[in-house]
């Protein structure tokens, strides 16, 4: 089962890898266009609001329902075998139509409490798209229903499509519209995407919404009332989650023209490995674990959380490395050009170095949050997940309003690390894992690997980088095929100490090779 749900996140991160490297281009194409300032300031606020709801709701479809799905709904069909199901859907879906109508009533004074250091003309605009935006609340909804309905199914596929359907839609809104439309071509790019993304949703999965799916209000069904039971703590923990984002605009609007952007670009390329592989290594384990859970087995449960910790952390570690030492470069590769300054370069460089440390302890975080709630422990992911935003608060208030955005990140990468801690403790303890000799084995191995690949970066770097204005992208393009190199040689070292997901997966690939050749 191991090895199968590896291959599914492996599957998962050639899909989420494409949907990313189009963000890459929708992010570089957005910089050219619109830089690092006001009007893009308000178009980052206005996405945020609409978004507030449905990325609440997300987690708490795909949590609460995929591990009650797995164990009593799998396997028989019909209206009235759904009807928990249902009315759970019904619920939820009414809930983001009401939302969303008082959003739009409200959207000024939510912009005006969530970004208070607007200037009144990025205020204005910011109420305006938001408005255009609320759609997007019911729509995404739908396709959380959707998207939790396919992974307890293990069918990955189709909600992994969301990136690259959005991405495309937007960049083809923005080449066409945006000197027409300024940056509204982004906002109806952004609405039309997810448009596109419900009706594929709604297509794929047609035949089982058909037979099963009808509106319900059986609030005493069991199937409902189990998953309800896990909702109060995981709308807690999830608004604790948005709530970073939130603080960390609040703070921002305050830092000067263009911080809210280049906290954007930054948090887009820091986190891109946590999307590409660590979202796709939780989405492939977490029907397993809560199976395991499910079945009283927490030796299979501890088994499949080491492999899944050490494929993340696999997965992501090396990213993080390279991204902290050579995060300017890639940014003058990627984004100096056209509307975005030399100095967006820095700053944007400066937050993403700075959030790459957290990178690995989100991925970890978030990997650890999966198994608490297998375990339906939610309450205590919550609790830390609480405890994360309130330091983060705490450090923020200090940090944002002596170092502006710099400290604002250095504040999230912190309090990320809190939470990778906490949240360790909390599986150790639900998984009854005292120590776990071949995880600690394996982990030490992954930490040995890094420290040689972060040592051979930063003396690559050191002779490459850096370089006179002049002289930046032809360096920037040299410097980033260095960061290559140090990838492949580390690889290398990575097969020497015999690392085992590499060899899964040079194993597979060779095995693969071998059918074609035949």
């Amino acid at each position: 089962m191991s090895r199968q749900a590896q291959g599914s996140a492996l599957s998962l991160s050639a899909l989420n890898l494409i949907s990313k490297v189009l963000a890459v281009g929708k992010t570089m194409l957005i910089a050219a266009l619109f830089g690092a300032g006001a009007t893009l300031d308000a178009f980052w606020v206005a996405y945020s609001l609409p978004l507030l709801l449905p990325a609440l709701l997300t987690t708490v479809v795909t949590v609460a329902f995929v591990p009650r799905f797995m164990s009593s709904l799998e396997g028989r069909s019909g209206p009235e075998v759904w009807r928990g199901a249902n009315t759970l859907f019904t619920l939820i879906f009414t809930l983001s139509l009401i939302a969303a109508v008082s959003m739009s009533i409200h959207a000024s004074s939510l912009v005006a409490w969530l970004a208070p250091g607007l200037a009144p003309g990025t205020h204005a605009k910011a109420v305006q798209l938001t408005r255009v935006l609320l759609p997007c609340v019911p729509l995404l909804t739908l396709s959380a229903i959707l998207s939790a309905i396919s992974n307890a199914k293990e069918r990955f596929l189709l909600p992994a499509l969301e990136g690259v359907i959005t991405n495309i839609t937007v960049m083809l809104f923005a080449v066409s519209f945006a000197r027409s439309l300024g940056v509204d071509a982004l906002t109806y790019g952004v609405l039309a995407g997810f448009v596109l993304q419900a009706l594929v949703l709604i297509r794929g999965n047609w035949a089982m919404l058909r037979e099963n799916v009808r509106p319900a209000f059986a609030f005493r069904h069991p199937d409902f009332r189990a998953p309800a039971a896990h909702l109060l703590p995981l709308l807690v923990g999830s608004a604790g989650s948005v709530t970073t984002g939130l603080v960390n605009q609040y703070f921002l609007s305050n830092g000067g023209e263009g911080a809210i952007s280049a906290m954007a670009y930054a948090g887009m390329f820091a986190f891109l490995p946590v999307e590409v592989f660590a979202q796709a290594v939780i989405t492939a384990f977490y029907p397993a674990l809560g199976r395991h859970f499910a079945q009283g087995d927490k030796a299979a449960a501890a088994d499949s959380f080491a492999e899944g910790v050490r494929f993340v952390l696999f997965l992501t570690l090396p990213c993080a490395v390279l991204l902290a030492v050579f995060s300017e470069p890639l940014m003058v590769l990627l984004l100096e050009r056209g509307s975005f300054r030399p100095e967006d370069t820095a700053l944007t460089a400066q937050l993403t170095a700075t959030l790459s440390l957290g990178l690995i302890f989100r991925a970890f975080a978030f990997f650890n949050y999966r198994v608490l709630h297998a375990a339906l422990k939610p309450w205590l992911q919550v609790s830390i997940g609480l405890l994360g935003v309130a330091t983060h608060l705490m450090l923020c208030s200090f940090w944002g309003k002596a170092y502006g955005a710099p400290g604002v990140a250095l504040a999230a990468s912190l309090s990320m690390l809190q939470s990778a801690l906490l949240s360790l403790l909390a599986a150790a303890w639900v998984l009854g894992l005292r120590w776990h000799v071949r995880l600690a084995r394996e982990l030490l191995r992954l930490v040995l690997i890094s420290g040689l690949m972060l040592a051979l970066a930063l003396w690559v770097r050191g002779w490459v980088w850096p370089v006179d204005l002049p002289a930046r992208p032809m360096a920037a393009l040299v410097a980033i095929a260095a960061a290559a190199g140090v990838g492949a040689t580390t690889l290398v070292v990575a097969g020497v100490l015999r690392q085992p997901d590499l060899l899964w997966l040079w194993a597979g690939l060779r095995a693969r090779l071998l059918r074609r050749a035949h």
